[in-house]
C-alpha cells in the first residue's frame, strides 16, 4: 500500500462523507456505515504496525490522508486522525498485552485520553482505576481504550492504561458546538483493575526504550516523541477544514445575487482578492505541517533524539498551521452573507468545527508561543508544556 493509493482512496470517500456529513452531526458519533467505509478502504491502519494488522506507514501519509477526509466532514476526519495515530500507540506495549489486542475479532479501534484526571491505585500486579475520562473520541466505536492516571508514587509522571472498550460505561455527554460527530464522551470506569503489562509510561518509554520494540522492530513510533506527534495528527483535520470552506465559497459567490446587491458577488474585487488569499494561505499551511512530519519522520528514522527546542519548533508551527486554517475559514464565512449562517450550510459548519478543534489544549497558542521564545532565549520550557 501507497501513500498514493490511500489518498486516492480517501479522496473518493469525500462525496460520500459530505453527503453524510449532516446526518452525522445529528447522530453526535459516526455512523455505521461511514466506519465501515473507512475500515473498507484501511485509513484506520495507515499507521498500525504489521504485527497488529496495519500498513505500518509514515505519518506524513496519515495526516495528508485526515487532511482530505476532512473536506466532507471534519468530524469524520477528526476520529480518523486520532483512532488511526493511537491504533499505531498499542505497538509500544509488551508482546504480551498486544497478543491480547491481537486476539481481538473486530479491527482495532483505539480511543485515549491522555490528560490524566485520576490517579490510579497501586495494586499487587498492575493498578486499579476508578473516575471519569472525558472527551473520548470514538468512544462509541472503541474496541480498545488508553486511559491515562497519575502514578500513585509520583504524581507528575502519568501512566498509560490499556483496557478493553467492554471494561468502561460511557456518558452520553457529547453536545459541542463543532466537531458534533465525533462522539467525543466520557468513559467511567468502576474499581476496574489493568494488568501490569498493559500499563505503561510512554515517556519513559520515550527515554529508554518501548517494550514492544521485540515485535515490531521497524515502528516508527517505538521512541518517537508522541506528544508532537499528537500535536499534528490534531491539526491535520484543520487543513482539510479550510480546504472545505473555500470550496463552499466558491459555490456561494457563484451563487450569491440579490436585487439589493450591485452585481454578482463573483465580480467584486474584494471578495475575488479573499479567494485569492485563502487559497495561497491553505497551500502554505498544508505544506508546513507535511514537511515537518516529514522531517521528523526523518529524524527519528535516522535514530536521533528530537531535542527540546526541536519539539518546542514543531508545537509551534503547529499552532500557527491551525491559526492560519482557522483565520481561511473565518475570513470567508463573514464575507459570505446570512446564508452562510444558516443550519445545513457547510460554511457554518466548517466554521463550528474548526473553532472546536481551535481549543484543543495541545494547540494553546500562548503556551507554544511562550515556549517557543523561552528557548530560543535558552530558558527552560515552562508547564505546562508537553514536551514530547
Amino acid at each position: 500500500m501507497t501513500r498514493g493509493e490511500l489518498l486516492a482512496r480517501a479522496r473518493a470517500l469525500v462525496p460520500f462523507l459530505a453527503e453524510k456529513a449532516g446526518e452525522t452531526e445529528r447522530n453526535r458519533t459516526m455512523l455505521p456505515d461511514v466506519q465501515e467505509r473507512l475500515n473498507e478502504a484501511g485509513l484506520f491502519r495507515i499507521m498500525q504496525t504489521p504485527h497488529l494488522g496495519g500498513y505500518g506507514l509514515d505519518l506524513t501519509s496519515h495526516l495528508a490522508v485526515a487532511a482530505e477526509l476532512a473536506r466532507g466532514c471534519g468530524s469524520t476526519a477528526w476520529v480518523q486522525s486520532l483512532v488511526g495515530s493511537q491504533n499505531s500507540n498499542v505497538s509500544w506495549y509488551p508482546p504480551e498485552a498486544q497478543e491480547e489486542v491481537r486476539a481481538t475479532e473486530t479491527p482495532l479501534f483505539a480511543g485515549l485520553v491522555m490528560g490524566p484526571p485520576e490517579i490510579a491505585e497501586r495494586v499487587d500486579g498492575g493498578v486499579r482505576l476508578n473516575g471519569r475520562w472525558p472527551y473520548v473520541s470514538g468512544a462509541d466505536q472503541a474496541t480498545w481504550l488508553m486511559l491515562s492516571a497519575r502514578d500513585p508514587d509520583d504524581h507528575a509522571r502519568v501512566l498509560t492504561c490499556l483496557l478493553p472498550r467492554a471494561a468502561g460505561r460511557i456518558e452520553d455527554d457529547w453536545f459541542a458546538m463543532g466537531l458534533r460527530g465525533t462522539g467525543s464522551k466520557s468513559v467511567l470506569l468502576d474499581d476496574r483493575f489493568v494488568p501490569e503489562h498493559r500499563v505503561l509510561c510512554f515517556r519513559d518509554a520515550e527515554m529508554n526504550g518501548a517494550p514492544g520494540v521485540s515485535v515490531n522492530p521497524d515502528s516508527l513510533y517505538i521512541g518517537a516523541p508522541t506528544s508532537t506527534i499528537f500535536a499534528m495528527v490534531v491539526a491535520a483535520p484543520a487543513v482539510g477544514l479550510a480546504a472545505c470552506a473555500i470550496d463552499a465559497y466558491k459555490d456561494r459567490l457563484k451563487s450569491r445575487w440579490s436585487a439589493r446587491m450591485p452585481s454578482a458577488q463573483t465580480e467584486w474585487p474584494a471578495s475575488q482578492a479573499r479567494l485569492g488569499r485563502a487559497e495561497a494561505r491553505w497551500v502554505v499551511a498544508r505544506e508546513s505541517l507535511l514537511r515537518n512530519a516529514d522531517a521528523l519522520t526523518a529524524q527519528v528514522e535516522r535514530g536521533e533524539r528530537v531535542t527540546v527546542e526541536q519539539r518546542t519548533f514543531y508545537r509551534m508551527a503547529v499552532v500557527e498551521v491551525v491559526s492560519q486554517c482557522t483565520d481561511i475559514v473565518y475570513d470567508l464565512f463573514c464575507d459570505a452573507g446570512t446564508g452562510a449562517t444558516l443550519d445545513g450550510s457547510v460554511l457554518q459548519r466548517a466554521f463550528r468545527d474548526i473553532h472546536t478543534l481551535r481549543s484543543h489544549f495541545m494547540i494553546m497558542p500562548d503556551i507554544a508561543a511562550e515556549n517557543a521564545g523561552r528557548v530560543q532565549l535558552d530558558m527552560t520550557p515552562k508547564p505546562p508544556y508537553a514536551g514530547g
